[in-house]
């Protein structure tokens, strides 16, 4: 099994996406959200993921800033929202981790249905 940054850059190629890695520490790629309230916005998402598939990404950092800054805890979704300047200060990070990766298929496809709930409000 391949791991790492490369192996979620082929994946999400696979699922149409066109990924580049940056810093060669994220994958970063073009997002379309597909439903709440910013339904059809176009954004990026910068993903650190070092061990994947074995780890899920820590969560996704997001380019514009859709939500307030909230800093520490809270819940989904104004909670958690941070500002990390990485991977760079247009980004924001949204701590939302993925509970049941082992419970997974442990790929890009699962969690990018993951990540389209974050948007599901």
């Amino acid at each position: 099994m391949k791991i790492g940054l490369n192996e979620l850059q082929r994946q999400l190629s696979e699922l149409g996406y066109m990924p580049r890695i940056i810093d060669n520490r994220f994958v970063v790629f073009n997002y379309r959200v597909p439903l709440g309230k910013f339904k059809d916005r176009e954004i990026e998402i910068a993903l650190e993921a070092p061990q994947f598939p074995l780890n899920p990404p820590s969560g996704p950092y997001i380019k514009p800033h859709l939500m307030p800054f909230s800093g520490g805890g809270g819940t989904h979704p104004n909670g958690g929202i941070h500002q990390r300047n990485l991977p760079s200060q247009e980004f924001q990070y949204w701590s939302r981790p993925f509970q049941n990766w082992n419970n997974s298929e442990k790929n890009a496809k699962e969690y990018l249905a993951f990540i389209r709930t974050l948007f599901d409000f």
